[in-house]
């Protein structure tokens, strides 16, 4: 009968010095950036863009317009949005008549109550992200 409790004691000691290896060889999470690149594409100043968060989501898309496509003319008022290239070329047609050309690694910024549309004039597929703060309603 001896040999019960002391098994125990034997299995409770051995638990914790394995519990406490494991937890002495954990290592700590790390709280700063160590060999980080960083490089702000685009900035948009949303106390200037929205009255409230509220009905807001912050909303992160992948789209591609196929070659000929086109996303028609509309604003970007109160749904301030980013997009970031990955492929292809987008032409956007702002209502003051210019135009810009966007290729894979470029970034623009879409905000205010200009208007402007975008067309894939080219011979392969725009692929890009777009992060904006849209209406969840």
């Amino acid at each position: 009968m001896k040999a019960v409790p002391r098994i125990t004691a034997l299995s409770a000691a051995a638990l914790m010095l394995i519990s406490a290896g494991y937890v002495l060889g954990q290592q700590s999470a790390p709280t700063d950036y160590k060999l980080v690149a960083e490089h702000v594409l685009a900035t948009i100043d949303l106390a200037k863009e929205i009255d409230s968060v509220e009905n807001r989501e912050l909303r992160l898309s992948h789209a591609v317009v196929s070659p000929g496509g086109h996303i028609g003319l509309h604003s970007h008022h109160g749904d301030p949005t980013i997009v970031y290239m990955l492929s292809g070329t987008l032409t956007n047609h702002h209502d003051d008549g210019t135009t810009e050309e966007f290729r894979p690694g470029q970034a623009f910024a879409e905000f205010g109550p200009g208007s402007h549309w975008i067309e894939n004039n080219g011979a392969t597929p725009a692929a890009f992200i777009v992060a904006n703060i849209h209406h969840s309603e």
